[in-house]
């Protein structure tokens, strides 16, 4: 079993009508061990707009990321191929994971539609998934382990150790890795209770 979590940086809220700018993933092991990465940044889709709001929350908060997130893009196309190609590398069932699952898990899905024909999950009418069941919620993970309230499971809640070494920068990399540990720390919590 193979833990896939994945962040997405995006020029605004909405897959139909926007652009994502970077995929990354960080694999982490049955193990708990971190069993690989993936990075790319993506060229804007053609006829999808910027939205302002967005642009401007990145000018201000984050300028450096999207410096890294808009450099050396590649057609959304190649991007999704590789995406595909590095999940399938990994050892199954593969598992989805993100922070929150709905606005990764959609924009990532809208995509492998339109550049690769395979979906993110295995539903009935679609033929061919990269991942099992409905994936993981991050927030929702950590509040069923936990017991914490679901206001108390999100980034900025979440205590600092968990994340690791890892800063939180809007790079999506970064961001995955740091969730990666998250999710490695959840988990063997998860173990010792059960054990």
């Amino acid at each position: 079993m193979t833990y896939v979590v994945v962040d997405i940086e995006a020029d605004g809220p909405d897959p139909a009508v926007n652009s994502m700018l970077c995929l990354a993933a960080a694999a982490v092991s049955a193990d708990l061990r971190e069993a690989g990465t993936f990075t790319v940044n993506l060229a804007p889709r053609d006829g999808a707009a910027t939205n302002e709001k967005t642009l401007a929350w990145f000018r201000e908060e984050a300028a450096d990321a999207y410096a890294a997130i808009t450099r050396d893009p590649v057609a959304p196309a190649e991007a999704m191929a590789r995406f595909v190609a590095f999940v399938e590398s990994l050892p199954g069932p593969r598992i989805f994971v993100a922070h929150p699952l709905i606005f990764d898990g959609s924009w990532v899905d809208h995509y492998l539609e339109l550049y690769t024909g395979v979906r993110l999950f295995g539903l009935a009418q679609h033929r061919t998934s990269l991942f099992m069941r409905t994936g993981i919620d991050l927030p929702s993970l950590i509040m069923g382990v936990t017991g914490r309230a679901f206001d108390d499971c999100h980034r900025g809640r979440i205590p600092e150790a968990w994340f690791g070494d890892v800063p939180h920068t809007h790079d999506a990399l970064d961001d995955a890795r740091g969730y990666a540990s998250v999710l490695a720390t959840v988990l063997a919590m998860q173990g010792d209770r059960a054990g």
